[in-house]
């Protein structure tokens, strides 16, 4: 497989572009080189009218983004949206603020465990997504996205690591991801560029390549862990979100051509 195939688009960047116009939206993203996409719900749109969009435009889907509380009243239409798009991967996005204690955590690995048990057998995979303000948070002593992945009776709860939100919680996240070989089919690449504040995200966050994440080593890492897509997220842009998407994905494929060609 060529490395850009690898490469996706995590729709959670093209948020508002894609609620405005889902059509000229995907048709830029493949402009710029995406061949993948990771859904991040339709904002607003029907099921069918994207999906149709995605297979006109011939996207693979690197998984899906679903909301937390789906997973716990609605897992019929999670399934019925996933045949629609053909995928058998998805995230529970993050952890609703009501869910965020420990009673919360319990329930959230519960409720990923019995989804695991009624859709594996049909070829499922379900994982979760690391957000910036659980990551450090503990329960048994580990941290909530090892606590939640934690292998129990045969089933896995796959993780999805972040890179930004990890250097975020003072992690080094070339050390902290090698903890998930095996169990993260799916990464999403973020850049951090230091010098503001933690929370001024719209300051910090940096067009992949361009900040100070090692994103190089952990590519390298991925190639030999079986990661199959590198979700590109960028959740703000300073100089237009498309422009930051494209800087991200030429600094991405450059990576992953070097480290293939060697």
């Amino acid at each position: 497989m060529t490395f850009e195939k690898k490469i996706a688009a995590q729709m959670y960047s093209v948020r508002k572009e894609f609620e405005d116009n889902p059509e000229e939206t995907l048709k830029t993203l493949k402009k710029i080189g995406f061949r993948a996409l990771q859904i991040d719900g339709m904002r607003g749109h029907d099921v069918k009218k994207i999906s149709q969009l995605v297979k006109k435009y011939d996207f693979e889907i690197a998984g899906m983004h679903i909301k937390h509380d789906r997973f716990i009243n609605d897992l019929d239409g999670i399934i019925e949206e996933c045949y629609e798009f053909g995928c058998k991967t998805i995230y529970d996005k993050y952890i609703d603020d009501e869910d965020q204690h420990i009673e919360g955590y319990i329930k959230t690995k519960e409720k990923l465990i019995e989804a695991v048990e009624k859709l594996a057998p049909l070829g499922f995979r379900i994982g979760i997504h690391n957000p910036e303000y659980d990551y450090n948070n503990e329960i048994y002593g580990r941290k909530v996205l090892d606590y939640i992945t934690d292998p129990i009776n045969g089933y896995t709860v796959y993780a999805e690591p972040d890179t930004y939100w990890m250097t975020i919680a003072g992690d080094d996240p070339v050390e902290s991801i090698k903890k998930y070989s095996g169990r993260a089919p799916i990464i999403h690449l973020k850049d951090y560029q230091s010098g503001y504040e933690l929370n001024d995200m719209e300051q910090n966050l940096a067009e992949l390549g361009q900040g100070e994440i090692d994103i190089e080593s952990i590519v390298r890492w991925g190639e030999k862990n079986n990661v199959e897509y590198y979700c590109i997220e960028q959740d703000y842009s300073r100089i237009g979100i498309f422009k930051s998407l494209e800087i991200g994905f030429k600094n991405l494929v450059e990576i992953g051509n070097k480290i293939q060609g060697e």
